[in-house]
Order: C-alpha cells, then structure tokens, then sequence
C-alpha cells in the first residue's frame, strides 16, 4: 500500500507590476489650480490597483479632490482632505500624500483619475477637472 503525503498549496499571491507615473494638472482662466503626482500599478491577477499620489492645492478657491473610475464605471473619491504633507517641485504650496490599495471587485481593466478645482472670481466661480487614463498592462 502506498501512502500520499498531501500537503496543503498556497495560494497564488497576485503581484504588482511596474509603477505608471501619474501627473495631471488642472488649470482654469489661466492659473494652476491643483494637480496629482505620483505612481499608480495594477495586479497581475487584474483584480486591483494601488497608487501613492501627491495631491497639490494651489490656487482652487476650495480643496481639491482626487476621484477614481474603475472601466468607465462611476467614480469613487479618493482623497478630499488629509494624507502626509510633502513639498514636490510641481506644486508652490505643500502637498499631501496619500496612498492606497482599492479592489473594487471584477476585472479592472483601467483606471480614470480625475482631478478638480474650482477658480473664483467674484461673484462667480468656474469648476475645471482633468484626468488620466491609465490601462492595465496585464488585460
């Protein structure tokens, strides 16, 4: 009789790939209202996505915020206040850091990040975004 040792197998462990860089700036009536810097990377098992993002608050009448969407899908806030204070050349005033794993469940094929501000010129203001797409190298 012949006995079978089974041992247990791990499970797989979906690794990041390389870091994308990310660099969006949101300009309105001329002046640099805000920005985001920083690295964004997918799994390779397409399940989620981290990133690590300097936000700037330049010139926006109000804080600016950072905002994600997952395959086109409706758009989730990222950041709205908060996170480390850091000094980046790309931003005049301090920035803050802020980082984070996000797995919104299914495939994420790519990401949308978006970036507002809001310029305010008495007794109006304007609202200006911008955004990157970044793609999943492993889908």
């Amino acid at each position: 009789m012949v006995a079978a040792l089974v041992v247990p197998v791990a499970p797989a462990h979906a690794a990041y790939g390389s870091d994308i860089a990310v660099s969006i700036d949101v300009y309105g009536q001329g002046f640099k209202l805000s920005g985001a810097y920083g690295t964004i990377a997918f799994d390779n098992g397409n399940a989620k996505y981290r990133y690590s993002i300097a936000m700037c608050w330049q010139a926006s009448y109000s804080r600016p915020s950072l905002y994600a969407s997952v395959n086109g899908g409706l758009r989730t806030t990222l950041w709205s206040g908060g996170g480390t204070q850091v000094t980046i050349p790309q931003c005049t005033n301090p920035a803050y850091l802020v980082s984070g794993e996000v797995t919104p469940g299914g495939t994420v094929s790519n990401v949308t990040l978006t970036v507002d501000g809001v310029k305010f010129n008495p007794p109006n203001s304007t609202y200006h975004t911008n955004s990157g797409f970044y793609d999943n190298p492993f889908n």
